[in-house]
């Protein structure tokens, strides 16, 4: 039997991410179909979020403040996972490559990794999807609006203005 490599650890690592792939796919359809409205921003503000279903998935539309001088707010679409699945869903791929989760972990300790840090990580790379670990749940969140991103757009095509006038 062969030992747990690097290479392979970071390919379980994509696999788990990989298993998500079906609810990632309906967070970004949800998006899409998603119609954002002055009367929906305001219904947002009011609630702080928003039940959102489709055919398989219940989501939250949720807002943030931002803290700047016009008021801004992020809006996202979030999914809730008991983090039990996940690490259920971490043992099935691990054993489907033939280790265990204490071998996974001793791996780990002796290296100096955290998959599930990592396994987040992959998920934001892979899918453009923020996911975090609260309690026994995983949060992710799939930004649909940003209003740093109208700042930031203004603010270049300022600078751009002003290369071209010099």
């Amino acid at each position: 039997m062969f030992g747990l490599t690097y290479d392979l650890w970071k390919e379980i690592i994509e696999e788990i991410a990989l298993a998500h792939d079906s609810l990632f796919a309906a967070m970004h359809q949800a998006a899409e179909e998603l119609q954002l409205s002055l009367a929906l921003i305001d219904d947002l503000k009011e609630k702080r979020e928003l039940k959102i279903a489709n055919d398989t998935w219940e989501f939250q539309l949720m807002i943030d403040p931002i803290e700047d001088d016009i008021g801004g707010f992020i809006i996202y679409l979030a999914a809730i996972e008991q983090l039990d699945i996940l690490e259920q869903i971490k043992a099935n791929v691990a054993s489907d490559h033939g280790f265990s989760l204490e071998e996974i972990e001793g791996f780990e300790l002796e290296h100096g990794l955290d998959m599930q840090e990592e396994i987040l990580v992959e998920i934001e790379d892979s899918y453009s999807i923020r996911a975090e670990v609260r309690e026994n749940e995983v949060i992710y969140e799939l930004v649909i609006f940003d209003s740093q991103d109208i700042d930031n757009s203004k603010y270049s095509d300022l600078v751009w203005q002003e290369d071209i006038e010099n």
